[in-house]
């Protein structure tokens, strides 16, 4: 039985040693994990000056300012603007070429364009066209400011200047003669003028149609409306305005009824 006991002692004895050096190694191994991972400061530094340790990224800093460093970015700025012009006009005059090219054996647009029968009236009506007329323009910046008396002061001066078979600026004078009435709320003022304005219209269109004879179907454009027209005209206008009651609305709602009568009254 002696025999038996010692081996089984001795085992017993090894198996606590080992456990004994097991746990004291891993105690030790965390010992020094923590005093490892432990953040050291040296306050050796601090002994000579209070400032304190400029970090890796501090010393590697530029310590000063570059004094050209304004001077350089202008440059490199001027020099992206003009890189960028330069490509602009290549692609511009590329484009030209190619577009020149392209078009080189297209025929031009004046081409299509009705040939004029010789007409002197509209040769003349044409250069008097061209004149300019600097009462119409002063008055239509009156008339822009809201100084509607003023305007039909230089439109009415300007209409005794301006020449009989200058038809196109005649046209141009009635019809703001007549939207100054209607902003100063004239109703026959505006009724007149119109008139006046339909009249000169027609003028044109039969020198036009003299001229343009293969155009003459194209004109409808120049024709003021019908009494039908109209009417129908001043319904939309009514049913407009009465789910409005703006200032817009209401002269929009006048005009339509007043250009009612004045084409009843070209139609007579």
């Amino acid at each position: 039985m002696e025999d038996k006991r010692w081996p089984i002692i001795g085992i017993s004895l090894l198996m606590i040693l080992l456990i004994y050096s097991f746990l004291t190694t891993v105690f030790k191994s965390d010992q020094k994990r923590f005093n490892h991972d432990r953040i050291f400061v040296d306050y050796s530094d601090y002994r000579h000056s209070s400032k304190p340790a400029s970090t890796p990224q501090q010393a590697h800093a530029p310590s000063y300012r570059h004094p050209n460093a304004y001077k350089a970015a202008q440059e490199a700025n001027e020099i992206k603007r003009t890189m960028f012009q330069n490509v602009m006009t290549a692609t511009i005059s590329t484009y030209n070429t190619h577009m020149s090219e392209a078009l080189k054996n297209k025929p031009s647009p004046s081409a299509q364009f009705p040939k004029p029968l010789k007409n002197p009236q509209y040769e003349q009506i044409i250069d008097l066209s061209m004149q300019p007329l600097p009462e119409f323009q002063s008055g239509i910046q009156h008339f822009a400011s809201g100084n509607y008396q003023k305007a039909l002061e230089l439109f009415n001066s300007a209409i005794d200047k301006v020449d009989n078979m200058d038809v196109k600026h005649r046209i141009d004078l009635f019809n703001m003669m007549a939207e100054c009435y209607l902003k100063m709320k004239n109703d026959d003022g505006y009724i007149q003028n119109k008139i006046r304005q339909v009249r000169m219209e027609r003028r044109l269109k039969q020198v036009i149609q003299a001229t343009f004879p293969d155009k003459a179907d194209k004109l409808i454009a120049f024709d003021w409306a019908t009494t039908q027209e109209a009417s129908k005209q001043l319904l939309r206008m009514r049913s407009l305005a009465s789910r409005s009651d703006s200032p817009q609305m209401y002269e929009m709602l006048k005009r339509a009824e007043l250009d009612l009568e004045v084409s009843r009254k070209v139609t007579q």
